[in-house]
C-alpha cells in the first residue's frame, strides 16, 4: 500500500515537471541537468547509431518521390508539349492535389477511434512510394508513350498517390520516433527528408551538365537518351523506397512494447495535445508554412545574367535547380545542428519566436530577380545570403520543435505527441502551399 502511494505520488510529480517545464516555471541549466530529467521520466534507452541511421533512411522516401515528380518538370514539359492547357498548368496542379490529398489523410487519420497501428501506417506508406516510383519508371519507356491527354491524368493519380503515402508517413514516422523516446531520431527522420530534397535537384544538374541536348531540347518520342535519363531518374527512387522497408523491417522489433490499449476521442486528444504542446506545435507550423510560401519564388528568380550569353549552370533550367539544392543543403546541415542544440528543449517559445522570425525572408526574396526584374545584389546573395541561410534555419528550428517530445510528455503518450507533431508539420505545409498559390497570383 504505501508502495503504491510512492509511485503514484513520484508519477504526479513527474508529470508537474513536464507541465512545468514547457510553461517555463522551471529551468534546466545544462545538459546535464537534461539528462537528469529525462532520466526521471524512466528515459533509459541508450542511443544507438544504428537505430540513428535506420531512422535516417526511413526519411529519404518521405519526399525523395514528391521532388523526383517536381524535379522532372522538364521532362513532363515535353510530355505535355503538344497540349497548350496541360502543359500551363500541371504543375499547379500538382501541387494542389498533392498537398489536398496529404491534408484530406491527415484528417482521416486524426478522426479514427481506435488506437493507431503506426508500423501499419508506415508499412503502407513506404509500399506506396515504392509502387509510385514504379509505375513512373515503366511509364518512361519508350513501349508505353502515350498522348498527354492520357498521360496527364496518370501523372495526377501518382501524385495522389504520393499525397496519400506522405500523410501516413508524417503520421506515422514521427509517432514511431517518439515511442523510442530520444531526442536524435525524430531529427533522423527530418534530416534524411532533407537529404531527399537535395540530391534529386544534384541529380538535374548533373544532367543538364552532362547531357545538354537530351535534357533541353531532346523530342521525348524520339529520344531513347532522355526516356533513359528519366528511367534512371525514377529508378534511384525505387531503390531509395526499398531501402526504407529494410531499415523500417530492422526498426520494429527495437522498438519494444507499445502502450497499453486506450479507446479515446481524436478530437480530444488533439485538445490536449494543442495545450500541452503548444510552442513547439506552433513553432512547426510556422516554420513549414513559412517555408511553403516562399516555394512561390523560386520558380520565379532566374541568374541576372542574360540567358543568351549564360552559362549551363545560370540558365534557368540550371539555375532553379540550384537554387533547390542550396536550400535543401542548407536544410541538412540545420538538422544536423538541431540534434546538438538540445538547450532549445528547454525553451519552447523561443522556438516559436524564432520559427515565427523567418518571416523576414520574405522581403528578401522580393529583392531578388524576380522575372527579370532585377537584383538587390546579384546572384550571391540569393543563393547564399537568402536560400542557404533559410534553409539552414528551417531544419534547425523544425528539426528543435519535434526533437523535444520524449522530454515534454510522459512515455506511454509519446506516440500520440509524436503524431501531432507530424499533424502540425502537415497542416503548415499545406497552408503554405495554399497562401503560396495566393501569392503567386498578386
Amino acid at each position: 500500500m504505501d508502495r503504491d502511494l510512492e509511485l503514484r505520488s513520484d508519477d504526479e510529480g513527474n508529470e508537474f515537471e513536464q507541465r512545468a517545464l514547457l510553461a517555463g516555471e522551471i529551468e534546466i541549466k545544462d545538459d546535464e541537468d537534461l539528462d537528469r530529467f529525462e532520466a526521471v521520466k524512466g528515459d533509459t534507452r541508450v542511443f544507438s547509431l544504428s537505430e540513428y541511421f535506420a531512422f535516417f533512411v526511413m526519411g529519404l522516401p518521405m519526399m525523395w518521390i514528391w521532388s523526383m515528380i517536381i524535379q522532372a518538370a522538364p521532362y513532363f514539359q515535353r510530355r505535355f508539349a503538344a497540349n497548350a492547357a496541360i502543359l500551363r498548368y500541371f504543375q499547379a496542379s500538382y501541387l494542389v492535389f498533392f498537398a489536398t490529398t496529404m491534408f484530406l489523410t491527415t484528417i482521416y487519420l486524426n478522426r479514427q477511434r481506435e488506437q493507431p497501428m503506426y508500423t501499419h501506417r508506415l508499412w503502407r506508406a513506404l509500399c506506396g512510394y515504392v509502387a509510385v516510383a514504379t509505375l513512373l519508371m515503366v511509364s518512361a519507356i519508350d513501349m508505353f508513350y502515350v498522348r498527354a491527354e492520357f498521360y496527364y491524368p496518370f501523372t495526377l493519380i501518382m501524385v495522389v498517390m504520393t499525397g496519400m503515402a506522405n500523410g501516413l508517413s508524417q503520421n506515422a514516422a514521427f509517432a514511431f520516433a517518439a515511442g523510442f523516446g530520444r531526442t536524435e531520431y525524430a531529427p533522423a527522420v527530418m534530416t534524411g527528408e532533407a537529404l531527399a530534397g537535395f540530391i534529386p535537384s544534384s541529380i538535374e544538374i548533373v544532367s543538364a551538365l552532362a547531357f545538354p541536348t537530351a535534357y533541353f531540347d531532346a523530342d521525348v518520342s524520339g529520344n531513347s537518351q532522355a526516356s533513359s535519363l528519366t528511367i534512371g531518374y525514377f529508378f534511384s527512387a525505387l531503390l531509395v523506397g526499398g531501402a526504407s522497408l529494410g531499415a523500417l523491417a530492422f526498426l520494429i522489433p527495437r522498438s519494444g512494447a507499445r502502450p497499453p490499449f486506450r479507446a479515446y476521442e481524436m478530437t480530444s486528444v488533439w485538445a490536449r495535445w494543442s495545450s500541452t504542446l503548444k510552442w513547439p506545435a506552433l513553432a512547426n507550423f510556422s516554420c513549414l508554412c513559412i517555408s511553403s510560401v516562399s516555394s512561390v519564388f523560386v520558380t520565379k528568380i532566374t541568374s541576372v545574367v542574360p540567358i543568351d550569353g549564360a552559362p549551363t549552370l545560370l540558365r534557368p533550367e540550371a539555375f532553379i535547380p540550384l537554387s533547390i539544392v542550396l536550400w535543401n543543403i542548407g536544410d541538412f546541415l540545420g538538422s544536423l545542428i538541431a540534434v546538438s542544440s538540445r538547450f532549445l528543449i528547454r525553451r519552447p517559445f523561443l522556438i516559436f519566436v524564432l520559427s515565427l522570425a523567418r518571416i523576414v525572408f520574405i522581403p528578401m526574396y522580393l529583392m531578388c530577380n524576380i522575372d527579370d526584374r532585377g537584383s538587390f545584389a546579384g546572384d550571391w546573395f540569393y543563393l547564399i545570403c537568402v536560400q542557404l541561410f533559410f534553409g539552414v534555419t528551417h531544419g534547425w528550428l523544425s528539426g528543435a520543435s519535434m526533437m523535444g517530445v520524449p522530454v515534454w510528455v510522459p512515455e506511454e503518450d509519446r506516440e500520440e505527441a509524436g503524431a501531432f507533431m507530424g499533424m502540425t508539420l502537415v497542416t503548415g505545409l499545406v497552408a503554405g502551399s495554399i497562401l503560396g498559390l495566393v501569392v503567386s497570383r498578386v
